[in-house]
């Protein structure tokens, strides 16, 4: 993989009347590079997506939010709990939409669906920080990008782990329903915990660094990030996009795991 994004940083991003971001324009070509990447090494990754300046703002908020949490865990979902920050640019930036409907096509055959994106803003910190730690998942969505902003450098620093493309992108509601039945219990999360400690299950361990982008098949891969130090902050950023069962009507009358991404709105976000 090639080290930096193709093509200049020009590209900005207007909120309230004045340019506040810049992202990278990426060529066709370097779309494909990080497609292909999550297909063979599970994950790929945009270096520098975000400037530090743009970034040091977003730890600001980022802190004082854990700290008004007791410094302890807390998390935002939606992009209103973070309404004037770069997650709320981005949410809303038509270049930011574009890349996660290109990396959905090339991954999936399909044209893109007509969805906003789903966004969670994750603070760990403290005790209830840990209770977090290797809770092994499919996400919902085909696509899941992840933004660093926060990552300790030194002893536990809560690294992304997963078992990439273990299942495909389900026909029915009803197989992706198993597959989550049995992996979200909790003796399948007990014994994966042990055998991940003992060192028996391999999973690939992904460092992160703030302001690169991390891309992976969210939908297909079972994950989950390693303790963190409770005496540092592990903050990421998810953008999750394309919800493959929106319109099932058994997860309807199930009413579990509600899609939370709006159906026809991928132009509003």
């Amino acid at each position: 993989m090639k080290s930096g994004s193709s093509g200049s940083r020009d590209q900005l991003i207007e909120a309230g009347g004045a340019a506040v971001l810049s992202l990278p324009e990426l060529s066709r070509e370097r779309i494909a590079e990080l497609v292909a990447d999550m297909n063979t090494k599970g994950f790929g990754v945009l270096p520098g997506y975000v400037q530090p300046e743009d970034l040091a703002r977003l730890r600001s908020f980022v802190e004082g939010a854990v700290s008004a949490a007791g410094e302890q865990y807390v998390s935002f979902a939606g992009e209103e709990p973070v309404r004037g920050t770069l997650l709320q640019v981005l949410s809303k930036s038509p270049a930011f939409a574009d890349l996660l409907h290109q990396v959905y096509e090339s991954g999936a055959g399909a044209p893109a669906p007509d969805q906003s994106l789903y966004q969670v803003l994750r603070c760990l910190k403290g005790e209830s920080g840990l209770k977090h730690a290797l809770l092994f998942h499919y996400d919902s969505y085909v696509v899941t990008a992840l933004l660093p902003v926060i990552i300790p450098t030194e002893g536990l620093t809560g690294k992304l782990v997963m078992a990439a493309n273990t299942r495909p992108i389900r026909s029915s509601y009803l197989f992706n329903l198993i597959d989550k039945i049995i992996l979200d219990n909790p003796v399948t999360q007990f014994l994966l915990r042990k055998a991940y400690r003992s060192g028996l299950l391999k999973l690939t361990q992904i460092p992160m660094v703030p302001g690169n982008l991390y891309f992976f098949w969210g939908y297909r891969s079972v994950h989950g990030n390693e303790a963190c130090d409770p005496d540092k902050i592990r903050a990421t950023a998810l953008f999750h996009f394309g919800d493959p069962h929106t319109n099932s009507g058994l997860r309807k009358f199930t009413g579990r795991a509600k899609t939370r991404a709006r159906v026809g709105a991928a132009q509003s976000n």
